[in-house]
């Protein structure tokens, strides 16, 4: 016995699907052979409108019609089968019908994956929204479980004093390694609980069937599959709370957590006194006269070198007494030893070869100078460095240095005896704040908190199989198929709508006025088609792309002028601003030379917090765009996964938040892995390059008998040239990727509904046949009748050669 025709066409289409990856496609080729051999009864219904006995659809007859109202209890899909044909074109298009649906009840025979509660499937368990919340639920757990783990280890092993403990001390490329590869810990554990938290949060802001009516009565869209502002308004009010913390408890994690661990590097005081030979031998001297000789040398009587709290008269009174024990350099090795701000440094004593200033003896002082850390970005040994001229440059006097000049009265330098070395110390240290870290976990426990009650909630309400208005919307498939089952009652008609038709245009005259977009003031008209291949910068608002592209040129432009003046500064010091040149300053390390100079705290605690929070504002910007990103990378694919629903051999089940039976699962809200994963990656390399960019940085003042000077220590912030330069390119890099990506182009079969959720339902007003069960069916879109050159477009499990395309022409529109 053969299988009837109709049966076979609809099998067949489903044999010859492009793409087709799962089991069950395997199983409709293997029975559709076997049906040749044996008498099934059909599975599919020919259309009332069908000839039973040829099959062929009956012509109509072309009519003029106005439109009735609408009855109080009348459905959408009543509306929709009336014979409301305003427009009749001149010449008249071939009439036909489709036929041939699918049937869920028979074909769940065949095919147990049809069955609604088949769900016992690894894909299908994993891809339900409340199981994908628990792997979030358990990624942001083990990031606490480490977080406060290694906050109370830190705790109980290294202690702290003032907010701040020591986890290690020595050696300052230990420290720099440390550094850096503890940063990148911070920010992959950050990426990781930041993206947990925006996911969840994607998942509250989604809007439920029952909000998506409220706004559409209203003439009002949301947005579908794309994290959104507009549809807070129409959210419960847990919902709304629970984004607001979630978002809320970003913010300070994005502005303390990559200075929970810092490097704190050692600077020493000391002073230099300029002498005769005489003073060697315990020759008189004057402060008065040491201090008139100098005057007028930035570098000798500048307000940040000779600290007031010192009694300079025992200063120098000590180190006549300890010449005899310090050691003799030449001037070259002198001068290297007080170039290197961070060098091992003590006192020193330096001897001029004027012979005419050798007598008398007495008054054998001649300058003076006590140093200590720079909290700016200019050298620490300035009075070294303007050899006698009060200019000053990085590189001055040149080296080898053979001739030394110092302060205004140009004192030629013969030789000098400096402060052993073995007696100081220049060790880093390595850091971590106890506040930030505790404050890091407290946010991670809030969230996970949240995220529990969320997952908790969802569990006791099971809002799909209680009530289907408040299934909520995560994903293009989950709009589609909430709409084939209930088509939105304000979209009657407008099966070739597009976003553009639901926005309102304002002007400066109207901006206050409430109004309903155009196609909702007058009565909705069949429109030609016009296949037009937009690209996919079309599916994103201009709003958006002008955010988007305003900030991330901002950060762009604030970065290149920080780094130009940055070069300006290092010019002026004599050092070169290649790339061989900058990365000897290298990458993520401090220099004397790589200061932020600005007007905030220095001393701890303020200094730190200050800077703390001045060293991390750029990981919230960055998070910010990230969001940003993600959102218009979103939108392109949501317009595109819509506009290849034409094709036939592309025709497969909608991919939903909640699989049924043979509908396709997604692990994601709107972005595919391939897209997801690459986006994910690149923000956690482009925080670690902002860490590494500008960051905290305390700098340790050491006396000259080795202990801490706290009150000329200090916090700030330190940049990196070179490392700001890389993500510069960087970011330069993913503007320019998502620009080409928005220069491709879309099909141009289907309309531009972008994430629009009036525009999506509007394409989603099927017949009678296709209401019950086709949203859990492989569906296509396109031309399901043409009468009297009137078309209707909609999804449809109609026979694959009876579903048409829109067609350019006069003779033919389309609702």
């Amino acid at each position: 016995m053969s299988t009837p025709s109709n049966q076979r066409i609809w099998l067949y289409s489903m044999q010859t699907q492009r793409g087709a990856q799962s089991f069950h496609y395997l199983l409709i080729t293997v029975f559709s052979t076997g049906l040749i051999f044996f008498r099934i009864a059909p599975v599919v219904r020919p259309a009332a409108v069908l000839d039973d006995r040829n099959e062929t659809p009956i012509e109509s007859s072309t009519t003029t019609a106005t439109l009735p109202e609408i009855a109080p209890n009348e459905t959408a899909h009543e509306i929709d089968r009336r014979d409301a044909d305003p427009v009749v074109p001149e010449q008249r298009a071939e009439s036909f019908q489709a036929q041939q649906f699918a049937d869920k009840t028979t074909l769940s025979g065949w095919f147990p994956q049809i069955r609604s509660d088949e769900n016992s499937s690894w894909r299908i368990w994993f891809s339900r929204r409340s199981r994908a919340l628990m792997v979030q639920i358990g990624i942001i757990g083990f990031i606490l479980m480490t977080n406060l783990g290694v906050t109370i280890f830190a705790v109980k092993s290294y202690g702290s004093r003032n907010g701040v403990g020591l986890i290690y001390e020595g050696d300052c490329s230990t420290v720099k390694r440390l550094d850096q590869w503890l940063h990148l810990l911070i920010n992959l554990l950050g990426t990781g609980m930041l993206s947990a938290s925006n996911y969840c949060m994607q998942l509250q802001a989604a809007p439920t069937r029952e909000n998506v009516n409220a706004a559409h009565v209203k003439h009002k869209w949301l947005d579908i599959g794309i994290p959104s502002l507009r549809n807070l308004k129409y959210l419960s009010m847990w919902r709304r709370c629970s984004w607001a913390l979630l978002a809320l408890t970003s913010i300070p994690i994005h502005l303390i957590y990559n200075s929970a661990v810092f490097q704190s590097l050692s600077s020493h005081n000391y002073t230099v006194v300029v002498v005769k030979d005489s003073f060697l031998n315990n020759a008189s001297w004057s402060l008065k006269t040491a201090e008139d000789n100098r005057a007028g040398d930035y570098g000798w009587e500048d307000t940040r070198v000779n600290p007031s709290n010192l009694d300079y008269e025992e200063v120098v009174r000590a180190i006549q007494r300890n010449a005899s024990i310090y050691e003799e350099r030449n001037i070259s090795a002198c001068f290297d030893l007080y170039d290197d701000y961070f060098n091992p440094q003590g006192n020193a004593i330096i001897l001029v070869k004027n012979e005419t200033l050798q007598s008398p003896p007495e008054d054998s002082l001649l300058m003076y100078v006590s140093i200590v850390p720079r909290s700016d970005d200019w050298s620490k040994n300035m009075w070294a460095l303007g050899n006698g001229t009060g200019h000053f440059a990085a590189l001055s006097p040149p080296k080898p240095v053979t001739k030394w000049f110092l302060g205004p009265p140009y004192y030629e330098v013969s030789r000098c005896i400096v402060q052993p070395p073995e007696g100081l110390s220049a060790n880093c240290r390595f850091e971590y704040s106890p506040p930030i870290m505790f404050t890091i976990c407290i946010m991670n426990m809030i969230k996970a908190a949240i995220m529990l009650s969320i997952w908790a909630l969802r569990r006791w309400q099971n809002p799909r199989k209680e009530n289907q208005a408040k299934e909520v919307l995560y994903t293009l498939g989950d709009a589609i198929a909430s709409f084939m089952r209930e088509p939105c009652k304000q979209t009657v008609d407008m099966g070739l709508a597009t976003k553009y038709d639901f926005l309102t245009t304002r002007t400066l005259r109207n901006r206050f006025i409430r109004s309903s977009p155009t196609i909702f003031q007058k009565r909705p008209q069949p429109r030609a088609f016009e296949k037009n291949p937009k690209q996919w910068r079309s599916s994103a608002s201009l709003r958006r792309w002008v955010i988007m592209l305003a900030m991330c040129l901002l950060v762009i432009i604030i970065a290149a002028v920080l780094l130009t003046m940055s070069f300006v500064s290092l010019r002026q010091r004599g050092f070169g601003v290649k790339i061989p040149q900058l990365w000897k300053l290298g990458f993520g390390a401090l220099t004397p030379y790589t200061y932020l100079v600005i007007n905030m705290p220095r001393t701890d605690p303020g200094g730190l917090i200050a800077n703390v929070l001045l060293a991390n504002l750029p990981q919230l910007v960055l998070s910010i765009l990230y969001i940003v990103y993600n959102t218009m990378l979103s939108t392109f694919l949501v317009q595109r996964e819509f506009s290849r629903m034409w094709d036939p051999g592309n025709r497969k089940p909608l991919r939903v938040s909640e699989p049924i039976g043979i509908q396709r699962s997604s692990y994601f809200i709107s972005l595919p892995l391939r897209y997801g994963i690459p986006l994910y990656a690149s923000s956690g390399i482009m925080h670690w390059l902002v860490s590494q960019s500008l960051f905290l940085a305390r700098i340790r003042a050491i006396t000259t008998d080795g202990s801490d000077d706290d009150v000329n220590s200090f916090s700030t912030c330190g940049y990196s040239p070179i490392a700001v330069f890389v993500t510069l390119l960087a970011g330069l890099l993913l503007v320019i990727i998502i620009i080409g990506m928005g220069l491709r182009r879309y099909d141009g079969t289907m309309p531009m509904v972008s994430t629009n959720s009036l525009a999506i339902s509007a394409a989603c007003h099927v017949l009678r046949e296709d209401q019950d069960g086709g949203y859990l069916l492989p569906v296509q879109w396109g031309v399901l009748s043409m009468t009297g050159g009137v078309g209707k477009c909609a999804f449809t499990t109609a026979a694959v050669n009876t579903v048409k395309l829109p067609e350019n022409g006069p003779d033919r529109v389309y609702k």
